[in-house]
């Protein structure tokens, strides 16, 4: 698990919004809007849908948002939301399913599986800090 905290006082203190995405660049483009919002937010970085549960199971501070991808290589976003769900002391974690699909099927099949939110990723850098300064609004965090 990569562990992605901005710079600046009091972040190890900041909610937390974990990320599982497989790919790299969005990762890494997250987290850097994060910062661009200008809120304390620490950002943790998953790369797969298998290690959500066993971060969650070991972490410290339970997340306060968790954006979770479709589409990733060793476990998909909808088995580990199913995952998630059926886990009593997981199952209330606010997750946004936060794809590059717009498809409407998995907009519905992500929302029927106990997603709080699905969202199509934006198409460039100044969308995407919008979208998550409402997302960080939306859910309170900071």
């Amino acid at each position: 698990m990569a562990f992605h905290l901005p710079s600046g006082l009091g972040y190890a203190d900041a909610p937390a919004v974990w990320v599982v995405d497989d790919d790299e660049d969005d990762r890494l483009f997250i987290s850097s809007a994060f910062e661009d919002t200008e809120r304390p937010i620490s950002v943790i970085t998953l790369t797969d849908g298998d290690q959500l549960l066993p971060e969650l199971a070991t972490c410290v501070r339970l997340p306060q948002l968790i954006l979770l991808d479709i589409n990733m290589n060793r476990q998909n976003g909808f088995d580990t939301l199913t995952q998630l769900r059926s886990t009593p002391t997981f199952a209330h974690l606010p997750v946004v399913m936060f794809s590059t699909s717009s498809d409407n099927v998995d907009r519905q099949r992500s929302l029927a599986l106990g997603a709080n939110q699905f969202m199509t990723k934006p198409a460039n850098y100044n969308q995407l800090v919008s979208v998550l300064k409402g997302l960080a609004d939306t859910w309170a965090i900071a």
